[in-house]
């Protein structure tokens, strides 16, 4: 029993965390369940920079607030900005339950990738000096956020983690399962959104023990120029069952 707890604490505090990991872009007002009309030129295009995502605004000073309710922990508020942002790369710093902590995130020709997607979900908690477990990844594969993502289309990203504590040690995978459904209007605090919904699967596996420890459904909707206005998450550990929702209640875009 033992060697199952570790991991559940890990999945546990990633579920009432999480508020699907990606911020995203300026304000816009409810449109159809179209996606937003292209225009095209006989001249061929200019490849736009690799840091560059219409779900994923990412200038130095672009901020978002959330409040959010878990089954589990009740309500909260979270606030992310970006603190640093350059050509290949920023820096995204989260407050939350009176914790600071920040994550890095790399641009490539595929889309956004964060460096500790652990650190991404469950960081206010890891960060916590009364924290009995420590995560560490050695290695990330996969991509977190593509440059341009369609209904229908599916991606994936892994992170591999060493996780102590005074107990036991265990290593495993994180696996985050991606799939955009569609486009849906949706109504939160800061307005109403013609959003993509992207719905996601997350599995805990124990290396060595073959134990799959649980997995979290989650769906997030993200609206072109703001991000992520709305997230509805379920965890199906035994035991850790409970339920966890977001929204968006206000955005501030760097000029």
């Amino acid at each position: 029993m033992r060697s199952r707890l570790l991991p559940v604490v890990i999945l546990f505090i990633l579920s009432s965390l999480l508020l699907t990991a990606c911020n995203l872009p300026s304000r816009q007002a409810a449109q159809s369940t179209n996606p937003p009309h292209e225009i095209t030129t006989a001249n061929t295009p200019t490849p736009a920079p690799p840091c560059e995502n219409q779900y994923f605004p990412n200038k130095a000073g672009d901020t978002w607030e959330y409040s959010g309710t878990n089954t589990a922990v009740a309500s909260y508020t979270r606030t992310d900005t970006v603190t640093a942002s350059g050509s290949d790369g920023f820096t995204l710093q989260t407050q939350l339950a009176g914790v600071t902590y920040s994550v890095n995130y790399s641009c490539t020709s595929t889309g956004l990738v964060v460096s500790d997607p652990v650190q991404q979900y469950i960081g206010a908690i890891l960060q916590s000096p009364d924290t009995p477990v420590t995560v560490k990844i050695s290695a990330v594969s996969g991509t977190t956020l593509p440059s341009k993502i369609n209904p229908g289309d599916t991606w994936q990203q892994s992170a591999d983690f060493d996780a102590s504590s005074q107990d036991l040690n265990l290593s495993g995978r994180l696996v985050f399962d991606y799939v955009a459904t569609g486009y849906e209007n949706i109504t939160v605090p800061f307005g109403t959104f013609n959003t993509l919904r992207v719905d996601t699967t997350i599995r805990v596996e124990i290396s060595g023990l073959h134990i799959l420890a649980g997995t979290y459904n989650t769906s997030a909707w993200m609206a072109p120029g703001v991000g992520i206005v709305k997230t509805e998450g379920a965890s199906h550990v035994t035991g850790v069952d409970f339920t966890d929702s977001t929204q968006l209640t206000r955005f501030t875009s760097t000029p």
